[in-house]
């Protein structure tokens, strides 16, 4: 184990910056850091959608008398998407990553690549970690059923909610695909993983996986998709735990989304797929699918440590 409470690897950058110099406490610069840049991204993203809700508004998309509040927000929606869709690419790129960066630069080290691990890992990490999670989301899908039929969430309101997520031809589909699968996976994955949990781990070790995993859930500021956002945060924070670099949780983001947005480009919808029409079959399907995705992370775990063990073991290289 290295000074900071996680495995070496490879020479770790030097601890320069500001926060640093004064001494101060990494687990309070990773909860200040996640304030900071939760207060840009999401004052900045309202800019950005109040914008497209006046675009909205001006286009006579949004009815101020009308009283089918529902059919209303659909539309709205509905006329929005795009906007919304290019904004979220901007803010969390913009909003998100870059002051991630900025404070990995400013507070921490110069070394901002090696301080948040964006390193390379073999392909059979990459592809272990999206099997993992390919495998996962039946359960995760149906999990989100079974909420949806608890609490009796209108049908409306989830089609709604899913506008943006939904494409009807090839070209948005790829759109889709750039603003909610491959720009969460970079820009969500550096800040949660790449800094909070990379900067609590320094101090609280392994529970930092379970510490920014809620944080994950939290984050998103979705009640029914709380514990499901928490559940994936934990499994991408012990991807990047036991690997030592970014990349494996950036390819289980990914392919957790892409997924996604692939089901309801298809014609099904994870959160409101029937179940009378597949009762049996579907809980069968999770049944069987789950211990295979929890083989998968065991798989990838042995795999990560043995690569560890053997670039720790490598003799230095000299020209």
């Amino acid at each position: 184990m290295g000074p900071e409470g996680s495995y070496s690897a490879g020479a770790p950058p030097a601890l320069d910056g500001t926060w640093e110099r004064g001494g101060r406490s990494a687990t309070s610069a990773a909860i200040a850091g996640l304030l900071g840049v939760g207060i840009v991204y999401f004052y900045g993203q309202s800019f950005f959608l109040y914008f497209a809700l006046l675009l909205s508004a001006s286009m006579g998309h949004i009815d101020p008398a009308s009283k089918d509040l529902l059919p209303a927000m659909a539309r709205m929606l509905e006329s929005m998407k795009n906007p919304v869709r290019v904004s979220l690419i901007l803010s969390q790129f913009l909003l998100m990553l870059l002051p991630t960066l900025w404070i990995v630069r400013r507070w921490h080290t110069s070394g901002v690549r090696e301080y948040v691990r964006l390193r390379s890992c073999s392909a059979a990490e990459i592809g272990l970690a999206a099997t993992a999670v390919l495998l996962f989301f039946p359960a995760n899908a149906f999990l989100s059923q079974m909420l949806v039929r608890l609490l009796h969430i209108p049908p409306m309101l989830l089609e709604a909610n899913e506008t943006l997520f939904k494409s009807s031809s090839a070209g948005e589909f790829l759109v889709v695909i750039a603003a909610i699968a491959i720009t969460p996976a970079i820009c969500e994955e550096t800040l949660f993983r790449g800094y909070v949990q990379r900067t609590l781990e320094r101090t609280l070790g392994a529970k930092s996986i379970i510490a920014a995993g809620v944080i994950f859930g939290l984050y998103h500021l979705q009640p029914l998709g709380l514990l499901n956002l928490s559940l994936l945060g934990l499994v991408f924070g012990y991807f990047f735990y036991t690997s030592r670099s970014l990349l494996p949780g950036m390819a289980a983001h990914f392919t957790n989304n892409a997924v996604a947005v692939l089901w309801l480009y298809v014609g099904e919808s994870p959160s409101i797929t029937s179940l009378s029409a597949g009762r049996d079959l579907f809980p069968a399907i999770v049944l069987a699918a789950t211990p295979l995705s929890a083989a998968a992370v065991y798989v990838f775990a042995g795999v990560s440590r043995r690569r560890r063990i053997e670039r720790e073991a490598a003799p230095p290289f000299h020209a």
